[in-house]
This record gives structure tokens, C-alpha cells and sequence, in this order.
């Protein structure tokens, strides 16, 4: 997560119609139209919405002590990959320089920018959702996974792993707290036991929730890589159905959602259970 000191030194330059001058300055690096550029929202990135030519775009960036250049090269790799699948990714754009990435110096600190296109269709909150788009957004998410199986090797580098990202939760715990460093030592030694093949476990989005989805009819636009991490694929499927509350296989999006999934690729249900199991006892 983004410290609140970085959060706040950005947002200083925010008006009170979300304008910033800073969001301006790193976009001239890929050019804008004037009067365009609003800030979207600040959480483990900075978003801004703009126009160039017309068209929608948004920026992303943060600032370079707290996000290593190399990720997001390895994360736009991943993306542009699945893009060349023909799957629904949204892309990064190349900036007036010729490079996704950009490394832009201000007065406030040093950032690394990239601007990505704006996919049509629309957002939906999970109450929203109907029987045939939950089945929609387990097909897409199996379509997903199906592709990140035949990832290669070399787009797994400087990925962070299930392993990394509990370290980091085992670093910002207090001292003090026992219980939960037990409980985060009986996790990863559960997670150490779990098999691992090619058909269960690699690349996942890590965030496939509907924030991060824009439906189109037929379709499912996929937005947001930047938290893609090795784990299990079932990972996936949690994480994204994490607002139906208490997982129960039985609830009608659900199903419709593991039905849409196992339409495109296998699912390791033995892995899926154990995985609730583990949710429900840590709850």
C-alpha cells in the first residue's frame, strides 16, 4: 500500500475540481488535451483520467521509492502478451519518446508514469450483477488463466510470489501481535503443503474483482496487472468473489461464476476446498 505521506504530497496539488499541475507535467510526456486531466483516485496508485485527440486514456504512476521500475516492466510484458492473445486487456501507450514507461523528476519527487488505453463498456457492483454475467466473469477469468498457463518462463521474472507478499504482511505486523504471527505461520506452512503444477499455479491477475472489469455485452474488458503475483489460480477465484461474503458454492452467482470458469480451463476444486477451509477457520 501507498504511504500516506506520498499520498498526501501529491494530493496537495489537487484542486478542488480535481486538477493537479503535477498530473499535467508527467503527462506531457505523452501529450493531452487541455482541460482534460482530473485525478480518478489514490490508492496503490495514482489514476487521472484524460483526453488526447478526443480520446480517453488514464495515467498511472507512482512515486519511485515505492515501486521498483522492473515490476512494471515485467507487468506490462505480461500484458502486452495477453493482449497479442487476442484477449480483452487494456494496453499501455507508447509516450511522445517511444516508451511505455516514463521516469519523470518534479520538485516533489521522482515517478514512474505509464498511461494505458480506456476500454468501453461498463463497471457493475456485485449486487448488480445478473446469473449470465457472473457466468461471463468466470469465463473470462478461466480465458485468463487458460493463456497464463502457457505464459513462458521469462515473463515470471521479477513477479512477486504468494511467499513474497505474506513476508510483507509478516513485516508491518507489531511485535505484539502474537496471535496474528501464528496465525500467518500456520497459513504459509498450510500453503507450503498444497501441490503445485503447471495446471494450477502461476501467474494470477490478483485482483480480479469488478472494479477491475468492464462489461460490453459479450464481452469482459481486464484492467488493473499490477498487483499479478505467482499463487494459485484458485486465488483468483476468492479474491474476485470475496464480496459474496461467506464463500458458499451454492449461492447462484457463484455457481454461475465456477460454471462461466470451467468453461475455458480446469479447475483444482480439491485445492478450491481447501482453500475455504482455511478461510473459514482463519475467520
Amino acid at each position: 500500500m501507498m504511504k500516506l505521506s506520498t499520498m498526501k504530497k501529491v494530493m496537495d496539488t489537487v484542486d478542488s475540481e480535481w486538477r493537479s499541475p503535477l498530473g499535467e507535467l508527467i503527462l506531457e510526456k505523452w501529450g493531452y488535451d487541455e482541460g482534460t486531466v482530473f485525478i480518478l483516485r489514490a490508492s496503490a496508485n495514482f489514476i487521472f483520467v484524460f483526453k488526447k485527440d478526443g480520446k480517453q486514456y488514464y495515467l498511472r504512476f507512482n512515486d519511485s521509492c515505492e515501486r521498483d521500475l522492473s515490476t512494471i516492466e515485467a507487468e506490462l510484458n505480461i500484458v502486452q502478451y495477453l493482449g497479442s492473445k487476442c484477449l480483452h486487456v487494456a494496453q499501455p501507450i507508447k509516450s511522445l519518446n517511444g516508451e511505455y514507461i516514463e521516469t519523470v523528476k518534479t520538485e516533489i519527487g521522482t515517478f514512474y508514469a505509464v498511461v494505458f488505453e480506456a476500454i468501453k463498456g461498463k463497471h457493475y457492483d456485485f449486487e448488480e450483477i445478473t446469473s449470465d454475467q457472473a457466468y461471463l466473469w468466470g469465463k473470462s477469468l478461466g480465458a485468463l488463466h487458460e493463456n497464463l498457463k502457457q505464459l513462458p518462463e521469462e515473463y515470471k521474472i521479477n513477479r512477486p510470489s504468494w511467499r513474497e507478499n505474506l513476508l510483507k504482511v509478516k513485516e508491518i505486523l507489531p511485535s505484539n501481535e502474537t496471535v496474528a504471527k501464528k496465525e500467518l505461520e500456520r497459513i504459509v506452512k498450510w500453503a507450503e503443503g498444497l501441490n503445485i503444477s503447471k495446471e494450477n499455479f502461476g501467474i494470477i491477475h490478483y485482483d480480479f474483482e469488478l472494479d477491475n472489469l468492464v462489461f460490453a455485452e459479450s464481452t469482459i474488458g481486464m484492467l488493473d496487472f499490477d498487483d499479478s503475483s505467482l499463487n494459485w489460480y484458485v486465488a483468483d477465484i476468492v479474491y474476485a468473489l470475496r464480496d459474496a461474503g461467506d464463500f458458499n458454492i451454492k449461492h447462484s452467482i457463484i455457481t454461475n461464476f465456477i460454471q462461466g470458469y470451467e468453461s475455458e480451463t480446469l479447475l483444482d476444486m480439491q485445492i478450491l476446498k481447501e482453500t475455504l477451509s482455511l478461510r473459514r477457520c482463519t475467520n
